[in-house]
């Protein structure tokens, strides 16, 4: 017993004389910020549909209210709009992978959701040649209780949270937004002008679930901070909350072609009026 006790002693020795070493300082590899974009004065993500191929234009979203000034109205949808647009593209890091072009805005609207979609004239193959990591969209939105992550590619920083639920509908000057994701500043997601278009990342499963798009900052009830309403109709401002749009319903949109379509059969976006 004591001569085995004694050989085991001498293998595990032997082990940590001669494993490798990592360097002095070394980390794990920082990916916070891999598949976030930078807009000007807004953040966004570059995702990839389930169905895409390495050929395909490579898509952005973002917030329906960074793709022009003045706004969108509270009832416009804009698609398939021929629209420049200089996006940088991050690594996980938050360095500068790669400087795009978005030559197509497949999608814009405020009515319902904040949402956009720029179509690039880059492929998937040739972000994963610069270094760019696409992010997945969730097929459904977060619930109460759910940890998340927002990532901002404007300010290349984080805020993290856990949600408390949806808003039945928001409310912010002419627009209505429903089933906007709540989050509460804090309880660590304090954010700010920039964040406007980030990704809401599941910690869990690393899929977008939603992007940032309003928040409480004092003010007029309803025309400086966004106001909730429930299901009974009354309506309140909710002091320290934020919001972020559902995401999922983008993936009810995507037609045999791999595209942004809205005639999809079950598509859940709305429309252009008339």
């Amino acid at each position: 017993m004591a001569a085995l006790g004694l050989r085991r002693l001498v293998l595990v020795l032997l082990v940590v004389l001669f494993a490798p070493l990592a360097p002095a300082g070394a980390a794990a590899p920082d990916s916070r910020f891999a598949g976030t974009a930078r807009l000007p004065g807004c953040s966004g993500a570059v995702v990839r549909w389930a169905s895409a191929l390495d050929s395909d234009p490579a898509v952005v979203i973002t917030n329906g209210h960074c793709v022009r000034l003045p706004f969108l109205g509270g009832r416009e949808t804009l698609v398939d709009v021929k629209q420049y647009k200089l996006i940088e593209l991050l690594d996980g890091a938050g360095g500068v992978a790669a400087t795009v072009r978005g030559t197509r805005l497949a999608y814009a609207t405020m009515y319902r959701t904040d949402l956009a979609v720029y179509e690039l004239r880059e492929t998937y193959a040739d972000l994963a040649a610069a270094g760019v990591t696409p992010l997945t969209l969730a097929t459904r939105g977060p619930a109460r209780g759910d940890r998340i992550r927002i990532p901002s590619g404007y300010w290349v920083e984080q805020r993290s949270c856990t949600t408390t639920g949806t808003a039945y509908r928001l409310h912010e000057r002419d627009w209505d937004w429903q089933r906007s994701i709540r989050l509460p500043a804090l309880d660590g997601c304090r954010i700010r002008g920039g964040y406007s278009g980030s990704p809401i990342v599941s910690r869990e499963t690393g899929e977008v679930v939603g992007i940032a798009n309003t928040g409480y900052v004092g003010g007029r009830r309803c025309i400086d901070s966004a106001c909730e309403e429930n299901q009974r109709g009354a309506v309140r401002m909710v002091r320290n909350m934020n919001y972020g749009q559902q995401t999922w319903l983008l993936t009810t949109c995507i037609g045999p072609d791999r595209r942004f379509d809205l005639s999809v059969a079950g598509c859940r976006l709305p429309e252009p009026r008339g």
